[in-house]
């Protein structure tokens, strides 16, 4: 399956959002979703439950979140979340208690189905696959999924079929890497833009922001600030990659990765604009 790589636009207009790691519910998002729904049972039980159970006990919710046990025999025990620090988990008790508010406990019929995607955007953070702890894996509409890795900061790989199958990372309390539900399509060799610094820099992930339920990374790399934001095409036949910069950075798009075959102008051109796409199609 070859993979076509077109460069579809560069738009001369600043970026008209910004893709902050602070909004509303960010924490939540990133480190207690995959498990805990609002009005129902998914791995763990829904925030009506805890707002329930620590609605008037902020103090017994951090004590639980840093050293958690075993209520349920039929409930897979939750990891510690010391590592998310106090202010953090605070947050998140405030935003379990609004997000709670005036709702009321729903029914599952089969839980396992709860861990299917259905196909709405979906982010997840897990460990992944071919990437560093600080995998995200996102569900797009239709049938594409996509690994970023927030430490390299970067695209993995995206995939077709189902999202992920993460039971044995729950049951393993974190110690098992999910496993993908489908066959990748296209996996990254490297970034495919550069510019900036000269000199080789650590990437720094400066978090995300959603639009519609799909996520908008901010990082940094080799001295250029990027937000990126990845959306399936309408026929569903690949992606698109729609990427700003913080100031007039001119950059330079390399040429497309092994297995990939350049339909338009790929090499070592600059690029002097602040936002424009590319465009992945699969045959």
């Amino acid at each position: 399956m070859k993979l076509k790589l077109l460069l579809l636009s560069f738009l001369l207009a600043l970026p008209a959002h910004s893709a902050r790691g602070d909004t509303p519910g960010q924490n939540f998002l990133i480190q207690c979703s995959a498990c805990h729904a609002v009005d129902h049972k998914l791995v763990g039980p829904s925030l009506v439950e805890i707002s329930g159970i620590y609605g008037k006990d902020p103090d017994g919710f951090l004590r639980w979140c840093m050293k958690p046990g075993k209520k349920r025999p039929d409930t897979i025990e939750m990891p510690s979340m010391a590592h998310v620090g106090e202010p953090a988990l605070k947050e998140i008790y405030g935003y379990i208690l609004s997000a709670a508010a005036g709702k009321t406990e729903q029914a599952v019929a089969d839980n396992s189905a709860a861990l299917e995607n259905n196909r709405r955007p979906r982010v997840q953070r897990i460990f992944m696959p071919d990437a560093s702890p600080a995998a995200i894996a996102v569900a797009l509409p239709g049938d594409l999924s996509f690994c970023f890795d927030a430490g390299d900061c970067r695209l993995r790989y995206v995939w077709k079929g189902g999202f992920i199958d993460a039971l044995d990372h729950y049951k393993g309390n974190g110690n098992a890497l999910a496993k993908l539900k489908g066959d990748v399509l296209y996996r990254e060799g490297e970034f495919p833009l550069s510019g900036g610094s000269t000199v080789s820099s650590t990437p720094k992930f400066l978090g995300y922001s959603m639009s519609e339920g799909i996520p908008i990374f901010r990082y940094l790399r080799d001295g250029v600030e990027y937000s990126e934001k990845i959306t399936p095409l309408p026929d569903g036949s690949g992606i698109q990659r729609e990427f700003t910069t913080k100031g007039s950075t001119a950059l330079i798009l390399k040429p497309a990765g092994k297995g990939a075959v350049a339909a338009a102008s790929t090499g070592e051109g600059p690029i002097q604009t602040n936002s424009f796409t590319l465009t992945y199609r699969w045959k």
